[in-house]
């Protein structure tokens, strides 16, 4: 649906509405797919970052730590 309504108002009509369409089209699937690649290997590194033991140790304590704050703000009507 996005796209339906978005790349129109990129086609020039001076042109071959039909080739820019597909260009664009195309260019819309390649910016998705390396996007998509550069995602899952950003995903991939930081599950292998977290997956360590004292990384994994640091975030709890940095989750308890923020967790009691939100809890003390919260009976402390702030």
């Amino acid at each position: 649906m996005f796209a339906v309504s978005v790349l129109p108002q990129f086609v020039t009509a001076d042109g071959p509405v039909l080739l820019s369409s597909i260009a664009l089209g195309v260019l819309w699937a390649v910016v998705n797919v390396c996007w998509y690649l550069l995602f899952t290997w950003a995903v991939g590194r930081g599950r292998a970052l977290v997956s360590r033991p004292a990384v994994r140790r640091a975030l709890n304590i940095v989750t308890g730590v923020v967790l009691c704050g939100l809890g003390v703000a919260v009976a402390g009507g702030v």
